[in-house]
Protein backbone atom coordinates (compact mmCIF):
# COMPACT_ATOMS: atom_id res chain seq x y z
CA UNK A 1 0.00 0.00 0.00
CA UNK A 2 1.47 3.45 -0.64
CA UNK A 3 1.50 6.45 2.05
CA UNK A 4 -1.52 8.43 1.76
CA UNK A 5 -0.26 12.30 0.86
CA UNK A 6 3.28 10.68 1.09
CA UNK A 7 3.97 13.46 -1.59
CA UNK A 8 3.31 15.93 1.34
CA UNK A 9 5.45 14.22 3.97
CA UNK A 10 7.14 17.06 5.92
CA UNK A 11 10.23 16.22 8.62
CA UNK A 12 10.41 19.90 10.21
CA UNK A 13 13.25 20.08 12.46
CA UNK A 14 13.30 16.63 14.14
CA UNK A 15 16.29 14.96 12.12
CA UNK A 16 18.42 18.08 13.06
CA UNK A 17 17.21 18.62 16.49
CA UNK A 18 16.80 15.28 17.75
CA UNK A 19 17.50 12.12 15.88
CA UNK A 20 20.87 13.12 14.78
CA UNK A 21 21.62 15.85 17.18
CA UNK A 22 24.73 14.08 19.84
CA UNK A 23 23.85 16.74 22.38
CA UNK A 24 20.23 15.67 22.58
CA UNK A 25 19.19 14.57 26.61
CA UNK A 26 16.97 11.71 25.17
CA UNK A 27 18.06 11.70 21.01
CA UNK A 28 21.90 11.13 21.68
CA UNK A 29 21.83 7.00 21.24
CA UNK A 30 19.63 7.54 18.26
CA UNK A 31 22.33 9.75 16.83
CA UNK A 32 25.06 7.34 17.63
CA UNK A 33 23.34 4.48 16.12
CA UNK A 34 22.85 6.57 12.77
CA UNK A 35 26.51 7.41 13.05
CA UNK A 36 27.82 4.17 13.77
CA UNK A 37 25.67 1.73 11.33
CA UNK A 38 25.06 4.02 8.62
CA UNK A 39 27.78 6.79 9.03
CA UNK A 40 25.03 9.43 9.09
CA UNK A 41 25.66 12.24 11.33
CA UNK A 42 24.36 16.29 11.50
CA UNK A 43 26.75 16.89 8.65
CA UNK A 44 25.24 14.96 5.89
CA UNK A 45 21.67 14.30 7.33
CA UNK A 46 20.07 15.53 3.96
CA UNK A 47 21.23 12.03 2.64
CA UNK A 48 18.51 10.66 5.48
CA UNK A 49 15.79 13.52 4.92
CA UNK A 50 15.52 12.58 1.18
CA UNK A 51 15.85 8.93 2.08
CA UNK A 52 13.02 9.14 4.10
CA UNK A 53 10.87 11.77 1.87
CA UNK A 54 11.51 9.61 -0.92
CA UNK A 55 10.34 6.55 0.81
CA UNK A 56 7.37 8.36 2.14
CA UNK A 57 6.33 9.76 -1.91
CA UNK A 58 7.22 6.19 -3.54
CA UNK A 59 7.18 3.32 -1.23
CA UNK A 60 4.52 0.92 -2.15
CA UNK A 61 5.25 -1.22 1.20
CA UNK A 62 3.89 1.05 4.01
CA UNK A 63 1.90 -0.39 6.47
CA UNK A 64 -0.52 0.62 8.92
CA UNK A 65 0.24 0.81 12.66
CA UNK A 66 -2.53 -0.18 14.89
CA UNK A 67 -6.38 0.61 14.08
CA UNK A 68 -6.60 4.38 13.89
CA UNK A 69 -4.81 4.40 10.46
CA UNK A 70 -2.84 7.80 11.88
CA UNK A 71 0.53 6.25 12.33
CA UNK A 72 2.86 4.28 9.04
CA UNK A 73 5.64 1.79 8.72
CA UNK A 74 7.37 2.82 5.77
CA UNK A 75 10.20 0.49 4.09
CA UNK A 76 12.89 2.23 1.85
CA UNK A 77 14.34 -1.05 0.13
CA UNK A 78 18.27 -1.62 -0.89
CA UNK A 79 19.12 -0.11 -4.22
CA UNK A 80 21.78 -1.28 -6.33
CA UNK A 81 23.58 1.99 -7.04
CA UNK A 82 26.75 3.84 -6.06
CA UNK A 83 24.76 4.65 -2.35
CA UNK A 84 24.25 7.74 -3.13
CA UNK A 85 20.33 7.68 -3.03
CA UNK A 86 20.34 4.82 -0.38
CA UNK A 87 20.64 5.10 3.02
CA UNK A 88 20.87 1.51 4.09
CA UNK A 89 23.03 -0.25 1.27
CA UNK A 90 26.12 -2.62 1.23
CA UNK A 91 27.92 0.66 0.33
CA UNK A 92 27.36 2.72 3.26
CA UNK A 93 26.56 0.25 6.37
CA UNK A 94 29.33 -0.36 8.52
CA UNK A 95 27.87 -3.25 10.55
CA UNK A 96 25.78 -6.29 9.85
CA UNK A 97 23.06 -6.06 6.82
CA UNK A 98 19.76 -4.67 7.99
CA UNK A 99 16.88 -4.87 5.07
CA UNK A 100 15.70 -2.14 6.29
CA UNK A 101 16.06 1.70 7.50
CA UNK A 102 12.52 2.12 8.98
CA UNK A 103 11.13 -0.62 10.77
CA UNK A 104 8.58 -1.44 13.31
CA UNK A 105 9.74 -3.43 16.45
CA UNK A 106 8.14 -6.99 16.92
CA UNK A 107 7.73 -7.32 20.28
CA UNK A 108 6.29 -11.53 20.23
CA UNK A 109 10.06 -12.88 20.98
CA UNK A 110 10.75 -10.25 23.83
CA UNK A 111 7.84 -10.71 25.94
CA UNK A 112 7.94 -13.01 28.47
CA UNK A 113 6.08 -14.34 31.32
CA UNK A 114 5.71 -11.95 34.64
CA UNK A 115 7.53 -8.86 32.86
CA UNK A 116 6.87 -5.70 33.35
CA UNK A 117 4.94 -3.99 31.01
CA UNK A 118 3.79 -0.40 30.31
CA UNK A 119 0.85 0.64 28.21
CA UNK A 120 1.71 2.24 24.71
CA UNK A 121 -2.09 3.70 24.38
CA UNK A 122 -5.09 4.59 26.35
CA UNK A 123 -7.74 1.68 27.02
CA UNK A 124 -11.00 1.54 28.74
CA UNK A 125 -12.08 -1.15 30.68
CA UNK A 126 -13.78 -1.81 33.60
CA UNK A 127 -12.29 -2.63 37.19
CA UNK A 128 -13.05 -6.11 37.49
CA UNK A 129 -14.56 -6.33 40.73
CA UNK A 130 -16.58 -3.44 40.99
CA UNK A 131 -17.05 -3.17 37.38
CA UNK A 132 -16.57 0.59 37.25
CA UNK A 133 -15.49 2.37 34.40
CA UNK A 134 -11.82 3.00 34.00
CA UNK A 135 -9.45 4.84 31.70
CA UNK A 136 -5.70 3.37 32.00
CA UNK A 137 -3.80 5.52 30.92
CA UNK A 138 -0.57 5.38 28.41
CA UNK A 139 2.61 4.81 30.38
CA UNK A 140 -0.12 2.37 33.05
CA UNK A 141 2.38 -0.76 34.47
CA UNK A 142 0.79 -4.01 34.38
CA UNK A 143 2.51 -7.28 34.70
CA UNK A 144 2.45 -10.17 32.20
CA UNK A 145 0.33 -13.32 33.97
CA UNK A 146 -0.58 -15.36 30.71
CA UNK A 147 0.41 -15.44 27.31
CA UNK A 148 -1.76 -17.05 24.79
CA UNK A 149 -0.79 -19.28 21.14
CA UNK A 150 -1.97 -16.08 18.88
CA UNK A 151 0.50 -13.84 20.65
CA UNK A 152 -2.00 -11.92 22.55
CA UNK A 153 -1.23 -11.27 26.73
CA UNK A 154 -3.18 -11.63 30.05
CA UNK A 155 -1.53 -8.22 31.93
CA UNK A 156 -2.81 -7.62 35.31
CA UNK A 157 -2.93 -4.08 36.92
CA UNK A 158 -2.77 -3.37 40.28
CA UNK A 159 -2.97 -0.56 42.63
CA UNK A 160 0.49 0.61 45.04
CA UNK A 161 -0.64 -1.89 47.64
CA UNK A 162 -0.52 -4.63 44.56
CA UNK A 163 -4.56 -5.11 44.80
CA UNK A 164 -5.21 -6.19 40.99
CA UNK A 165 -8.11 -4.22 39.76
CA UNK A 166 -7.84 -4.89 36.07
CA UNK A 167 -6.98 -7.83 33.87
CA UNK A 168 -6.38 -7.14 30.23
CA UNK A 169 -6.17 -9.42 26.58
CA UNK A 170 -3.62 -6.96 24.88
CA UNK A 171 -1.55 -7.70 21.48
CA UNK A 172 2.69 -7.03 22.04
CA UNK A 173 2.29 -3.51 19.62
CA UNK A 174 -0.05 -2.28 22.62
CA UNK A 175 2.95 -3.12 25.00
CA UNK A 176 6.29 -2.15 26.08
CA UNK A 177 8.53 -4.48 28.20
CA UNK A 178 10.16 -2.12 31.52
CA UNK A 179 13.65 -2.74 32.29
CA UNK A 180 15.07 -2.58 35.67
CA UNK A 181 18.42 -3.59 35.15
CA UNK A 182 21.05 -3.04 32.55
CA UNK A 183 22.54 -5.64 29.68
CA UNK A 184 25.84 -6.62 28.85
CA UNK A 185 26.82 -5.30 25.69
CA UNK A 186 29.15 -6.96 23.15
CA UNK A 187 32.16 -4.38 22.58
Amino acid sequence: MRLPNGDRADLGTKLEDYVLNPRHREGRHKAWLFESVLGITLANSGDLRQAILSAAEHSKDAEPLGNNGLRFSVRNREREHDGSDCVDCAIRRRLSAACNLLYTLNMLGEIKMHDVVALLQDVRTKHFESRRALLLRRGQIGTIVMSYPDGVFEVEFADRDGRAFAILSLRPEQLMVLHDTADFAAA
